[in-house]
This record gives C-alpha cells, structure tokens and sequence, in this order.
C-alpha cells in the first residue's frame, strides 16, 4: 500500500542517499511508500551542491528521476516570486529560496506531506490556505 504524495527536502534526499546516514532508513521507508515523489528544481542544485564528492550518489538519484521514481519539479518565475513572498512573510525563520520553493511547491501541488530534516522551520510554517505541513520523518539528530 503506498502513501500519499510527498516533497522532498535537501536533507531528507542526502539521508536518503546515504547508507550510513542515521535517519536513512526511516527517509527511506518513507519516501519509498509514497506514490509521488517530488523533488524541487532547486532542491536538486542544492543537493549535488552538497554531493560534489560523491558523484556515484548524484548519478543515482539523477537514474530515479530519469526512470519516474522522482518526479523533477521545475522552478518557475511565479513560483520564484511566491517563494520570495513566503521568505519576506516568515523572515524570521530565514527560510532563503530554496527552503521557501519547497513551501511554494507544496501550495501549487496542494502537497503537505514533507520529507525534511529541517522539522523546527518547517513545523513553523503555514501553507496560504493555513495548513501545516506533515512530517513523514522525525529525525533522531
């Protein structure tokens, strides 16, 4: 039985990854039980960022988007102004771009299951209808 949909985050995607990761299990069940996976366009430039001395994980996570079992989110210039809204309007998170277009994304998908590491930002967040986000993950560090 698989889950509802879900957007994933940079940490949640690196624990995913990485065998050794504490949390990787848990990110892994998780995301592997949904039946959408989304990652954000920026999400993806912020996580070979972070994977620059890890090719062999970036090339396998760029195999899951190519075979469907991520589903690519492109940046798009409304959403880009959205996100910049949403960074003014909850500034005292310092959420910057790429955590405000996961929150973007999940307004244009009516998404709000999210797979993070980042629970204390995005807990505090409300999407523009009010909702909050639910975690699919709680990590343990």
């Amino acid at each position: 039985m698989s889950d509802a949909a879900l957007i994933c985050d940079t940490g949640a995607l690196l624990d995913y990854l990485d065998r050794s990761a504490p949390d990787h299990r848990a990110f892994r069940r998780a995301i592997d039980r949904a039946r959408a996976r989304y990652v954000p366009g920026l999400v993806l430039a912020e996580v070979d960022s972070f994977l620059r001395d890890d090719r062999a994980a970036m090339r396998a996570l760029t195999r899951d988007l190519s075979s469907g079992a991520f589903t690519l989110a492109p940046v798009e210039l409304t959403s880009i102004e959205r996100a910049m809204e949403i960074d003014r309007r909850f500034a005292a998170l310092e959420l910057g771009l790429v955590d405000a277009s996961v929150v973007a994304l999940a307004e244009q998908l009516d998404v709000v299951r999210l797979a993070t590491r980042d629970i204390a930002d995005f807990s505090a967040v409300r999407l523009r209808d009010g909702s909050a986000f639910e975690m699919v993950v709680v990590p343990r560090r």
